[in-house]
């Protein structure tokens, strides 16, 4: 197959969360992916220069915040519509390594921990920064302490989890399916 064939697979098997995503499969798509975005953020850049330099007396100053809406609501519709092919790629690629699409439930949900913590300790350093004056908020507080270790925590198992995006998958079928590239596997890679 051809990168591109490879990329435009997960958008084929779009909600398909069983099964198995070869490496191919899997990292051509973030590379289309990773193009597409900075493709889009050029765009915005760009766009945001032009409304900025533009040198007409009457400008309206709102230009600036329509051309960053439209590329921004674009961009986020985007982001939208590959959320699911890529939640769904991730997990058919831990499932070719053998492993359950739960690791990458947990990373979510440590994220959404991670978030929820997040806001919380920054809320709490605003309001007691407020309430004091202007003191310096106090670091060495409980939450913002575990927002720091859940942080590291998440970190650390991203990093697990890349490393089982680049492990070799299987040969032959396992308890998720066949194997993506099919029976002669040195064809492949000849």
């Amino acid at each position: 197959m051809s990168p591109i064939a490879w990329a435009l697979c997960p958008l084929k098997n779009y909600g398909n969360f069983s099964g198995r995503a070869s490496r191919a499969e899997f990292w051509w798509f973030f590379l289309f992916l990773m193009i597409g975005y900075i493709v889009m953020w050029i765009a915005l850049f760009a766009f945001i220069g032009i409304a900025a330099g533009a040198s007409s007396p009457n400008r309206s100053p709102w230009a600036l915040f329509g051309v960053f809406g439209v590329l921004g609501i674009f961009m986020l519709l985007f982001w939208l519509a590959m959320l699911i092919p890529v939640i769904a790629v991730q997990v058919r690629r831990l499932h070719d390594t053998d492993r359950s699409g739960w690791w990458l439930g947990a990373f979510y949900l440590l994220y959404a921990v991670y978030a929820v913590v997040l806001i919380g300790s920054l809320g709490r350093m605003m309001s007691a920064g407020l309430a004091a004056g202007n003191q310096p908020p106090d670091l060495n507080q409980p939450l913002f302490i575990f927002g720091q270790v859940l942080g590291f925590g998440m970190f650390v198992y991203g990093i697990t989890l890349i490393v089982f995006f680049c492990l070799q998958g299987t040969k032959g079928p396992n308890r998720f399916g066949d194997d993506p590239y099919g029976a002669d596997v040195e064809e492949v890679f000849a």
